[in-house]
């Protein structure tokens, strides 16, 4: 049977098996009416300043029907919280008094916008604009008003939704009472349908840290996928209605840029001579919303100097590692552009684009139009500005479409193009995903590679059906990868492969009586089958874990691996130490603790045991934190792995270390530091970044990077001034202003 045919055929299996399940269930409910809310019409704007004395609160009956997700689902809330919702014709409002029994034990303490929220005391926002079910703005605040944001595509939320820089105003005061929240969203940065009155799809939620308690309104269950994930289950949110006649506004931004900097670099560590760069620019950014439906972003000779550094990582397998994206442009509404298996086999992968030339132009245009999410992104790579649209730059374009066929179910579409003066690669891709009974769901996707030489004309695919709820689950998939699959804009880990795979779980509460301190157990077991296309053997992972997690966020897993590869050719682990082909099996078994992070001190520790490649390998992983104040946060982290293999050069050492520092004066004024070394690049790099938010949606960065080559032999006693050679140092400064028309 040919592989075509054994993919269609698994796919088509894990099809039916969905059909018969879903044939089973009833269509959807509507949301219950009983959760609904009024906005009421300002006449006078409350000054947003965390005191609910403005008089429009005075007469809003609020929401008080609060209901715990976590740790008793479905029990009241232990502290009461009272919202109020108003609006005028440019703004959105609320005003929340979070009433708490034992007000000095509130937790406070991040001051950087988009940081750590959730170590903190904080509350969030969900709007659903357009009412699909499907898709939600997110606003996040903690109890000082630290603001963060997310954007959820298809009921899913993950770290790439926080990229969202939404520009709202958000101010608190903590009292003898609890702390209170004031909020002003601006209509213009949310996007909604034509209409003089409007109705949202609302969700607002709590969390009271020193409890590990959230809660929500409306009720939304840990079926829907936990505590934190609850929050994105769109098609459980209330209503909001009362809204009419609010003013659209033009919807144009502009965040134009200058940056100047110097960078210093050796061109081998033998060499004392340096070379020194100066250099200078500007460019920007503009999102228009071209009707209230439909944004165009655009940006002209882009730059991410003050992009955070990517988190060190030694490679002992023989397979990439994955790097996440972190650069603005993309991250935003990147939720919408994913297709395929997320850090495995990713149709499109964003950090393809500018990976080795600079992004001279692009645009990208996402929007909703009726049930249909469509998103279209174009950029253009090269050397220099001048060669924008030129013979020597590359163009790269990705278009995503999705739509709903019925309630919780969509269909979608994408394609890839890179187009080169040597050539072009192209994908086109179909996706399908259903969720029913609360967290199920069945998805698969297809994807299809072509170019030029006809080398790289090759296919890949996915089905997966998984059946959960809040105390059992269980799944099975089927993955496709082609031996010459390489999508130009994708990320694909390994090809040539048939995977199949299957996974149980059981997770049962436990009474506080029964077992003092324990709140949850997780028993899951996993087994993963992998194939060459040719149908022999490659690879065989199973899996046990069992975890108990405790009423205050601490947790211990226990976790037993057994992992069969098979190599069909050697390869190299280190540079000087190879490992020959053949079959190898080896068991692991691991122990992991961590501990509540909000607390001021807190950490994890794990250690694993077992074999590798015939050989031992060791790891352990020390984590630890210090929340000094508000105003200093530190955090370190060790990995270490010893190795040893009975082949020549295979006993070694594998150390990564890092170490974190955030300073905040304000929640407009802070700075973090990265350091990190490991001993197999021996290199020791520091990344520090200030950054000034000096009117909303506007900052002053100063950056400043350096790296250094340890050459002594001893790596913890060495001499600054004589085993340091300098590789590189740069120092950069970038202002950006936010212009809004």
């Amino acid at each position: 049977m040919s592989s075509a045919i054994k993919t269609i055929s698994c796919v088509l299996f894990l099809t039916t098996i969905s059909n018969i399940v879903l044939a089973q269930q009833q269509e959807l409910a509507d949301p219950p009416t009983a959760f609904e809310a009024t906005a009421v019409f300002a006449e006078t704007a409350p000054f947003i300043d965390g005191n609910l004395d403005d008089e429009v609160w005075q007469d809003i009956t609020p929401i008080t029907e609060f209901t715990q997700v976590w740790p008793n689902d479905g029990a009241p809330a232990t502290e009461d919280t009272e919202v109020r919702i108003a609006y005028d014709r440019d703004h959105l409002y609320f005003a929340f008094r979070f009433y708490d029994s034992e007000p000095d034990l509130i937790r406070a303490k991040n001051l950087e916008r988009g940081g750590r929220n959730n170590r903190d005391d904080h509350a969030y926002i969900g709007i659903d604009t357009y009412q699909d079910g499907r898709n939600a703005y997110l606003f996040e605040m903690n109890a000082l008003g630290t603001q963060d944001d997310a954007l959820i595509t298809d009921e899913t939320i993950g770290y790439e939704s926080f990229s969202w820089d939404a520009v709202f105003i958000s101010e608190t005061k903590i009292d003898d009472k609890g702390w209170t929240l004031e909020v002003s969203i601006p209509f213009r940065q949310l996007r909604f349908p034509e209409g003089d009155e409007l109705e949202f799809g609302l969700m607002v939620s709590r969390m009271i840290n020193r409890k590990n308690e959230r809660v929500l309104w409306p009720a939304i269950g840990m079926e829907y996928g936990g505590s934190f994930r609850a929050l994105a289950a769109v098609s459980q949110y209330g209503t909001l209605k009362g809204i009419k006649n609010i003013r659209r506004g033009n919807n144009i931004e502009l965040k134009p840029y200058m940056i100047s900097g110097v960078q210093e670099i050796r061109s081998d560590l033998q060499n004392e001579q340096t070379e020194t760069d100066y250099t200078y620019d500007i460019g920007g950014d503009m999102k228009w919303g071209i009707t209230s439906n439909l944004t165009l972003d655009m940006t002209v000779n882009t730059d991410f100097a003050q992009v955070e550094s990517d988190n060190v990582q030694l490679n002992l397998s023989r397979f990439s590692l994955f790097f996440p994206e972190k650069r603005e442009f993309f991250l935003e509404r990147a939720g919408l552009f994913e297709h395929g298996n997320s850090r495995s086999t990713q149709t499109f992968f964003s950090r393809k684009i500018g990976l080795s030339n600079q992004i001279l132009t692009g645009a990208r245009m996402t929007g909703q139009a009726g049930k249909f999410s469509i998103g279209a992104m174009n950029i253009e790579t090269g050397d220099k500005l001048k060669q924008a649209f030129g013979s020597q730059s590359v163009n790269n374009s990705v278009a995503r479409i999705r739509t709903n066929i019925f309630p919780r179910a969509t269909v979608g579409s994408i394609i890839t193009n890179v187009e080169q003066v040597d050539g072009y690669n192209r994908a086109l891709g179909f996706d399908t995903k259903y969720r029913f009974w609360s967290s199920s769901e069945f998805n698969s996707w297809y994807t299809r590679v072509w170019d030029n030489t006809d080398l790289l004309n090759d296919q890949a695919g996915h089905a997966s059906l998984q059946l959960q709820n809040d105390l059992y689950q269980a799944g099975a998939s089927y993955t496709s990868v082609g031996t010459n699959y390489s999508p130009a804009l994708g990320f694909v880990r390994r090809k040539d492969m048939r995977q199949y795979s299957g996974n149980l779980g059981y997770n049962p509460s436990v009474a506080i009586a029964a077992i003092p301190g324990i709140r949850r157990f997780n028993f899951g077991t996993s087994y993963d089958y992998i194939e060459g296309q040719d149908g022999i053997k490659q690879s065989a992972y199973w899996s046990g874990r069992i975890s108990a997690e405790f009423s205050r966020s601490q947790r211990v897993t226990l976790t037993a691996n057994r992992e069969f590869e098979r190599l069909f050719s050697p390869f190299s682990i280190r540079p000087n130490a190879i490992i020959p082909a053949g079959d190898y099996t080896f068991d692991q078994i691991r122990l992991n603790v961590s501990t509540d992070e909000s607390r001021p001190v807190f950490g994890s520790v794990s250690a694993t045991y077992g074999q590798f490649f015939h050989g031992i390998r060791n790891d352990f992983s020390v984590s630890i934190g210090f929340r000094q104040s508000k105003h200093l946060h530190l955090e370190a982290d060790i990995d270490h792995s010893i190795v040893d293999l009975p082949i020549a050069n295979g006993e070694f050492d594998a150390t990564t270390i890092s170490t974190s520092i955030l300073g905040a004066v304000s929640r407009k004024l802070f700075a973090k530091a990265l350091i990190q070394y490991d001993n197999f690049s021996r290199d020791l790099q520091a990344n520090i970044r200030v950054n000034w938010i000096h009117t909303p949606g506007s900052d002053l960065f100063f950056v400043f990077n350096t790296s250094y080559h340890l050459t002594g032999d001893n790596e913890m006693l060495f001499d600054p001034r004589k085993d340091l050679i300098m590789n590189n140092r740069a120092a950069v400064a970038k202002i950006t202003y936010l212009i809004m028309l």
